[in-house]
């Protein structure tokens, strides 16, 4: 985000380049990140911490609780996170305890704000970071929802079908044209399946959630041990779940999110965080400890 000169763009700059980081951001990174210079960087980040906003910690800043507490509560006011919620709890049960998740659109970016889980993934949840989508870079493409978001935008999609993509295991998709498919095929069912493409022994099945319009506005995924995500009958069962979903929000405009365009450029999305390979081994070793 370009630096707007202004007291209100420059405090917003900062507060987003650390809600956007899943671990403290110094002071360097944070003037890299918004293009601030460091000494209003840090009278702005100091002041909102004195407030409550952000907190200061030996590494860096990170969210406050007053920006917590209000984002919980503007989550709850505007009714999405409510009304899926008993979605993300049926499918947890039939899922018997693996990772169900709901995540929203904001400036084109999915973001996660509610989850269930069973109490085998209570440590790992606890300790596991789940940055942004965009710490990925271009290989977000092979997760789940990466894939519906960058199917939704066909100005991204070409751009990584043209720069490319790292795999991130020997079952990562390399082939740009079968990648092309995958995406056509996101985008005209608003379903996406990746099986062990990010993390050996986990794979992931999303739906994209629409609005009235069709626009994307969320989707609800469930992430798992790779057995437990093939069955069929857990396919359709999030389809038809994401279907009633969708027809309460449609029913409830207070609950529905619009789409909106990305707030970055594409290149922007990906420059600003700093490179995330994810680790899911201690994931898979608590897993497989107290699977039936």
């Amino acid at each position: 985000m370009p630096d707007d000169h202004t007291v209100v763009g420059r405090a917003v700059a900062i507060i987003e380049a650390v809600a956007d980081s899943h671990d403290p951001v110094g002071l360097a990174a944070l003037t890299r990140r918004t293009g601030i210079p460091k000494p209003t960087v840090r009278r702005i980040a100091n002041d909102l911490a004195r407030r409550g906003v952000l907190e200061l910690t030996p590494e860096g800043y990170r969210a406050g609780t007053l920006l917590i507490y209000h984002g919980l509560r503007a989550a709850q006011q505007h009714g999405f996170v409510v009304t899926a919620q008993p979605y993300i709890q049926d499918l947890y049960l039939r899922t018997r305890g693996e990772i169900v998740w709901c995540a929203t659109v904001y400036g084109g970016e999915l973001t996660l704000n509610g989850s269930a889980f069973g109490r085998n993934y209570a440590t790992v949840m606890k300790r596991q970071s789940w940055p942004s989508l965009a710490s990925f870079g271009p290989s977000m493409v092979l997760t789940a929802a990466g894939r519906l978001q960058i199917a939704a935008h066909e100005e991204q999609a070409e751009q990584i079908l043209a720069i490319g993509w790292a795999p991130l295991t020997q079952y990562s998709v390399t082939d740009p044209r079968k990648l092309r498919a995958l995406l056509d095929e996101a985008r005209d069912t608003g379903f996406a399946h990746e099986r062990e493409q990010t993390a050996v022994g986990w794979s992931c099945v999303a739906s994209a959630v629409r609005d009235a319009s069709g626009a994307f506005i969320g989707a609800i995924g469930v992430t798992g041990r790779s057995a437990a995500l093939e069955q069929r009958s857990l396919h359709t069962g999030l389809v038809r779940a994401v279907e009633s979903l969708q027809r309460e929000l449609h029913a409830d405009r207070s609950a529905g999110l619009s789409l909106g365009k990305p707030a970055k450029s594409f290149g922007d999305i990906f420059s600003q965080y700093p490179r995330w390979t994810p680790n899911l081994a201690p994931l898979l070793d608590v897993a497989s400890d107290s699977a039936p």
